[in-house]
């Protein structure tokens, strides 16, 4: 199983490109019950022990709502520096608007606007920040972030049930609420902070993300038409192609975790626009702030102990987010908590 330890090893993948196909699986059945033998959970199993990655289709989210996020995630981009930044993420509250993020601490050339559940956040007591450009921009959002929380728990369920477990047995590790969130990814050709002498990590950003594996669960994320996500396998980086109407799907650390490497967080990046902007917007579906993350005891045995010790999630996760944002040593990973024989 690759890992972001592995990559980094290895400078010279970065550069390698190769032609694969990511699943495309029909989840329409998911709407009803969901068990181990339904055929799309065990495509979605599949998927998430080879590559990590797949797309989604009949997923139940309608194309109306998608083109509601898109006009209102464009418009509050094309909105002018200062307006922006009224709603610019701090060290204290990591919601709102930011143009210097880093990852893995390398600055990616990329503008972001990140927003939670309702109300303060249980992680960091802080709540969500709004602009005020238009009426429909919070609702539009709140709306759309409601509907992949849904989306989730039923892929979630997809995937307990294919580790022979009860589709509802991870249920209570998200209760009582869950600490997932949106982020508005906006790859600009222009360098956001070209010009700029008043902000830290002014070296080259020269990659839209650089590379890493989500912290959470799962990600589900809705992209536009232009290409730019790859993820990393067996020393290749593989395109993620768009498709019209899909959403892309990848598991996270801690489902890696749960499944005791059964299932693999896989690392991926986008690539630098140099030509056309592109736009994505990742819904990360994570734990309750006060769950503990470790293996399942469905997937340990004697001939397969626990890989990992228990990891806190709401420290693991604000360790994460305050990389993001600062450069603050090595970023955590779970890694670190692997029991080494």
């Amino acid at each position: 199983m690759e890992t972001n330890a592995d990559l980094d090893s290895r400078p010279s993948a970065i550069g390698s490109r190769a032609i694969h196909t990511v699943p495309v699986i029909d989840i329409s059945e998911l709407a009803g019950e969901i068990h181990r033998d339904l055929a799309s959970v065990q495509q979605i199993a599949d998927a998430c022990r080879k590559l990590g990655f797949f797309q989604v289709i009949n997923h139940g989210v309608h194309n109306d709502v998608f083109e509601q996020v898109w006009e209102q995630t464009r418009a509050f981009f094309a909105l002018p520096a200062e307006q922006k930044e009224k709603v610019l993420r701090t060290g204290e509250n990591p919601w709102g608007y930011y143009n210097n993020e880093l990852t893995k601490n390398q600055r990616d050339k990329k503008e972001v606007f990140d927003y939670t559940t309702d109300g303060v956040d249980a992680v960091y007591g802080a709540e969500n920040r709004w602009p005020d450009f238009d009426q429909r921009f919070r609702p539009t959002l709140e709306s759309y972030r409601d509907e992949c929380a849904s989306l989730s728990l039923r892929l979630l369920q997809a995937m307990s049930a294919a580790l022979v477990l009860d589709p509802q047995f991870l249920n209570p590790l998200f209760d009582p609420e869950h600490t997932g969130f949106v982020r508005l990814n906006y790859y600009p050709v222009e360098d956001p902070l070209e010009g700029r002498d008043d902000v830290a990590h002014l070296d080259v950003a020269d990659l839209g993300i650089h590379h890493h594996a989500d912290a959470g669960a799962l990600t589900v994320l809705l992209q536009d038409s232009v290409a730019g996500l790859q993820v990393f396998n067996s020393g290749l980086w593989y395109d993620v192609p768009p498709i019209a109407g899909a959403l892309v799907i990848n598991t996270g650390d801690m489902m890696q975790v749960w499944s005791n490497d059964h299932y693999r967080a896989p690392i991926h990046r986008v690539l630098a626009m140099e030509a056309t902007e592109r736009y994505s917007i990742p819904f990360f579906f994570n734990p309750s702030a006060d769950a503990t993350i470790r293996p399942l005891p469905a997937m340990v045995s004697a001939d397969r102990p626990a890989r990992y010790r228990p990891i806190e999630w709401k420290d693991f996760r604000s360790r994460r987010t305050d990389g993001d944002y600062a450069d603050y040593g090595p970023e955590v990973q779970i890694a670190q908590f692997r029991i080494v024989d």
